[in-house]
């Protein structure tokens, strides 16, 4: 009987973090309770890319932040990078503060949530998720009702790595 097994190929994986820290400029440290903070675009180029990326995020609050206090985030996409008329809730792409969630709950796309508890500690999340858009920025909304995050830039990363499909050959 021939079998064919369908496997993943990870990729070099792209980081949205701050300077030295990552390959896209993003900083969400300091980032106030409700309140986001955008990425700058990330440009993932013409032609055949792959589709499928696993993602790992991290966050941490000032202090002890209390249970089911939230980091979400958000893909926003763009058809051309520097034309807000083409980007998902008409944003201007580029590492800024977001103060209001609606600019991201009616036009950009969530992806994931990192739920914390009541610990003063890093929280990680991590998923799967399908990109089909050349430009891609990354936002995160601090859904605390009573913290901000802390001014550790190392303490923010989101890490994107391709895992396009293989097929091996029947054997």
């Amino acid at each position: 009987m021939t079998t064919q097994l369908l496997l993943a190929s990870p990729g070099t994986p792209v980081v949205f973090a701050a300077a030295g820290l990552g390959d896209v400029f993003w900083t969400p440290a300091s980032t106030v309770l409700a309140h986001g903070r955008l990425s700058a675009v990330w440009d993932r180029g013409a032609g055949h890319l792959p589709v499928r990326y696993r993602w790992l995020a991290s966050v941490r609050w000032v202090a002890t932040p209390a249970a089911n206090d939230r980091w979400s985030l958000w893909f926003v996409t763009a058809d051309a990078a520097a034309d807000p008329a083409q980007t998902d809730g008409a944003l201007t792409l580029g590492d800024a503060d977001l103060s209001t969630e609606n600019e991201l709950l009616a036009n950009a796309s969530p992806f994931g949530t990192i739920l914390a508890t009541a610990n003063d500690k890093l929280f990680l999340s991590s998923g799967v998720i399908d990109l089909f858009s050349r430009y891609i920025a990354i936002a995160g909304w601090n859904g605390s009702s009573t913290k901000a995050l802390t001014a550790t830039p190392a303490d923010f990363f989101l890490r994107l790595e391709p895992i396009p499909p293989v097929i091996e050959a029947p054997v």
